[in-house]
C-alpha cells in the first residue's frame, strides 16, 4: 500500500509542477498576446472607421482614388499621398512575397513601374499611379509582406509620394470607383473562367488564390491585364 501512496504523491508532485510551469508560461505570454491583440484590434477599428465594405467577395475602401493597375491613392497628407494595392490586386499575388519598394527621394512618373513583387519564381512590377517624389516607404510591409494580403487598405500600404502633378485627381473615386471595382471583379472572374476553361465555383467567388489556379503563362496574362495597366 505504501508504494502506491508514494507513487501517487510523486505523480501529484509532477502534475503540480507541470501546472505551475504552464501558469508561468501563460503569464509571460499574456503581455505579448495583449500587444498583438491590441494591434489587430486597432487595425480592425481603423478599417471600420475608414468605411471598408464588401463588393461581392472582395473588400473595398471608399475615400481613395483607384488607378487602372489596381493601386489606390489616399488624398494628400503631410508626406504627400499614400499608395497601396486594392483587394483584387493582392489576390492575384502569390504568398509568401518579396517586395522591392522605391527608395526615398526617387522621382516617379504615373505609369512607371516602381514596385516589384517576387514569389515562386514569378515577378510582377506595379506602375506608380502618381507623378512626384517618394517621401516614405512602408518598412513594415517590406519586413512582413503578408500584411499586403491581410490588411491591404491599412497596414499593407506601400509608399508615399509628394505629387508634382495633380494627375491622380482624375482617377475614379467614391461611387464611380465602386462601380469600376465591381466591374473589374466581374472581369477577373470572366478572364479566369476563360483561362481555366470552366465556370468558377461558388457563384464566381475566388475559392483559391488566383496564382494557384493558373500555370505561369496564364498567371502572367492575368496580372498584365489587371496590374500592369497604365
Amino acid at each position: 500500500m505504501e508504494p502506491l501512496i508514494t507513487l501517487a504523491i510523486f505523480l501529484a508532485g509532477i502534475i503540480v509542477r507541470a501546472l505551475v510551469f504552464v501558469a508561468i508560461l501563460a503569464l509571460l505570454a499574456l503581455p505579448i498576446l495583449l500587444v498583438l491583440g491590441g494591434v489587430e484590434s486597432l487595425a480592425t477599428l481603423r478599417r471600420w472607421a475608414l468605411g471598408i465594405t464588401r463588393v461581392g467577395p472582395m473588400s473595398w475602401r471608399p475615400g481613395v482614388y483607384y488607378a487602372p493597375g489596381h493601386t489606390w491613392v489616399e488624398p494628400a497628407t503631410v508626406r504627400g499621398v499614400k499608395v497601396g494595392l486594392d483587394d483584387l490586386a493582392q489576390r492575384l499575388l502569390p504568398s509568401p512575397l518579396r517586395i522591392s519598394l522605391p527608395a526615398i527621394g526617387t522621382r516617379v512618373r504615373r505609369g512607371q513601374p516602381v514596385t516589384t513583387f517576387k514569389a515562386d519564381g514569378q515577378e510582377t512590377r506595379i506602375p506608380s499611379p502618381v507623378t512626384g517624389t517618394v517621401t516614405a516607404v512602408n518598412a513594415r510591409v517590406r519586413r512582413d509582406p503578408s500584411l499586403l494580403h491581410r490588411d491591404p487598405y491599412v497596414r499593407g500600404w506601400l509608399f508615399q509620394v509628394s505629387p508634382s502633378e495633380p494627375d491622380y485627381l482624375r482617377l475614379p473615386r467614391g461611387d464611380d470607383a465602386r462601380r469600376w471595382f465591381s466591374d473589374e471583379r466581374v472581369r477577373l472572374e470572366r478572364m479566369l473562367e476563360h483561362e481555366l476553361g470552366y465556370a468558377m465555383a461558388d457563384g464566381g467567388e475566388l475559392v483559391l488564390p488566383a496564382h494557384k489556379l493558373l500555370h505561369t503563362g496564364q498567371w502572367q496574362r492575368v496580372t498584365e491585364a489587371f496590374l500592369n495597366v497604365v
